[in-house]
């Protein structure tokens, strides 16, 4: 299920910041490796907070957003390496 992206002039400059792109972010939440949804975090959207993940090469993109519905604010992301 594809989700419906809001607000992401945010995640613009923290995907600068870090090196990775916003459709490399949205790709991840839309077909991630793995979310996890624990601990249950409240988003201030009245959405939970999960993280997700996606392979991109020899790293791990990990991306920090709120979901609620079909309806998702991405928060953050960052790069893991893999092991």
């Amino acid at each position: 299920m594809p989700y419906e992206f809001h607000d992401t002039a945010h995640i613009d400059k923290r995907a600068r910041e870090r090196g990775f792109t916003v459709d490399q972010a949205m790709l991840t939440i839309n077909e991630p490796a793995s979310i996890l949804k624990t601990p249950v975090r409240k988003g201030n959207h009245g959405g939970f907070i999960w993280l997700f993940s996606h392979v991109f090469g020899s790293n791990i993109l990990v991306v920090v957003a709120e979901v609620k519905g079909n309806e998702c604010w991405i928060i953050t992301g960052y790069w893991e390496e893999q092991r």
